[in-house]
């Protein structure tokens, strides 16, 4: 990924060359007002009203957008030397209170949950060590109001015709679109633990990396994957710091890790192909020992196919599994950042056409948050334009002249995630991308209120 959100539709066709420019002049807005809404991000009467033409153009399908999405994606998986991760993961966005919006479905339960909106499934694409490269697939959709509720009934559908169907289809997008000769390990989470899935063909550079969530049966007689694992001794010990989540806050947690090899057998409830045949997985159990009082352990039960020959290989299998954290953050960007569920369109294809070009600006966040981190002695040019890094330096260090070279990106950085509210104590760590968007747009408000004082001299003596 490169400055700026241009390299993401540098592949756009839809036809028409002044749509192809529109969307990426609409993009680079977005990302100077990541917050903002259409009027706010737009420049005038005119750019608005151009911009809601596009959105409710029938002519661009939001697919051939996606596909400009794919292409620069792939071409940083084939020049990356390492393991790619394609994390997968489902989100919803809510527009209960969007009464005029046409197309939209439910969310939850019957009789439990009254939200409408609609769902979206991603595949992230990320290097071992956790950058983001892009999205390789991504599929939108709603639920029909006469299905809701109806999951007894689901379980007697094949899987081609389930919704938990999408897992697969994006893993063989994830064939299709990964080079033969990289290593890809597809990373769900517990939603993604489906028998169907397990079993996929996958080419020999394909491997899956799953959160257990059914306790399958095993081939040996009366053993159970949930168990398994548990039942071997202990391998060793490991401390992560954990993420958030919804029953823990963030902490150092201690971990107990034990390994085995089993045989899991095909699912005897439900419809399924007769002619599954057991898959052979390695079953990694975490546990954590003295958790916080204020807080659940974590009790991780992970499934792979990837050779475990020792205690180090489980240990990068786990480090592999935390990444997953990354399109949880994409999904809280998109939300939060972007406030995609904000947006009052009035139809679902408005709002697909919206999100994907929102997801462009979700990236770069994203993407500058966790590049910083792996790379932070790289010249800020990869991440920040001339005009902003000399802003930057300028604001941060008023009594000096503007550095001659551009400085290393992790300082450009903490200065930006400074003006989103990033104290930057030693204690403090790295900056998030909640700062890092604060921080670019109010960077933005400075830079266009630069380029008015300039202009008002150059009047000045006209």
């Amino acid at each position: 990924m490169q400055q700026g959100t241009a390299p993401e539709l540098a592949a756009l066709d839809v036809g028409d060359k002044r749509r192809e420019d529109r969307a990426r002049g609409l993009v680079e807005r977005m990302a100077a007002k990541p917050d903002g809404s259409i009027p706010q991000a737009c420049q005038g009467p005119a750019e608005v009203k151009a911009a809601y033409r596009f959105l409710s153009n029938e002519a661009v399908d939001p697919d051939d957008i996606r596909k400009a999405l794919y292409e620069p994606c792939i071409d940083r998986i084939a020049g990356h030397n390492g393991v790619i991760l394609a994390i997968q993961d489902t989100t919803s966005f809510n527009f209960t209170t969007h009464h005029a919006c046409e197309g939209i479905g439910p969310l939850g339960a019957r009789d439990t949950d009254d939200f409408q909106g609609l769902h979206c499934h991603t595949v992230l694409a990320a290097t071992g060590s956790g950058v983001p490269l892009g999205i390789l697939d991504q599929k939108l959709w709603a639920r029909d109001e006469e299905d809701h509720g109806s999951r007894h009934e689901r379980k007697h559908r094949p899987i081609n015709e389930k919704e938990s169907f999408r897992w697969i289809e994006s893993l063989r997008a994830i064939h299709e679109r990964i080079p033969p000769d990289k290593l890809v390990i597809t990373v769900t989470d517990r939603e993604g633990d489906i028998f169907e899935l397990l079993a996929e063909p996958r080419p020999p550079n394909s491997r899956l990396l799953v959160r257990a969530c059914q306790n399958r049966a095993l081939t040996t007689e009366g053993d159970h994957v949930l168990d398994a694992a548990k039942a071997v001794p202990e391998a060793g010990r490991l401390t992560k710091t954990l993420h958030r989540g919804d029953s823990r806050r963030a902490h150092k947690a201690e971990l107990s890790l034990r390994y085995c090899q089993v045989s899991i057998k095909p699912p005897v409830v439900g419809t399924h192909d007769p002619d599954l045949e057991p898959v052979p997985m390695t079953v990694i159990s975490l546990q954590e020992i003295s958790p916080p009082e204020d807080c659940d352990g974590v009790d991780w039960v992970l499934l792979t196919d990837m050779d475990i020959d020792g205690y180090e290989a489980a240990v990068t299998c786990v480090e592999y599994y935390t990444n997953r954290w990354l399109i949880e953050r994409f999904h809280y960007t998109l939300k939060s950042g972007c406030r995609i569920e904000e947006s009052q369109l009035r139809t679902t294809d408005r709002l697909e056409r919206l999100l994907v070009l929102y997801c462009i600006v979700a990236l770069r966040l994203l993407w500058i948050t966790y590049y910083n981190r792996h790379n932070p002695q790289l010249p800020c040019t990869v991440a920040f334009t001339q005009l902003e890094w000399q802003t930057v330096c300028r604001i941060e260090h008023p009594e000096e002249p503007v550095p001659d070279k551009p400085p290393p990106l992790r300082e450009i950085t903490r200065y930006v995630a400074k003006l989103g509210g990033f104290l930057g104590r030693k204690s403090d760590g790295h900056p998030g991308v909640k700062v890092i968007w604060r921080g670019i747009m109010r960077l933005q408000d400075i830079i266009i209120g630069v380029q008015l004082q300039l202009l008002d001299q150059d009047v000045g003596k006209g």
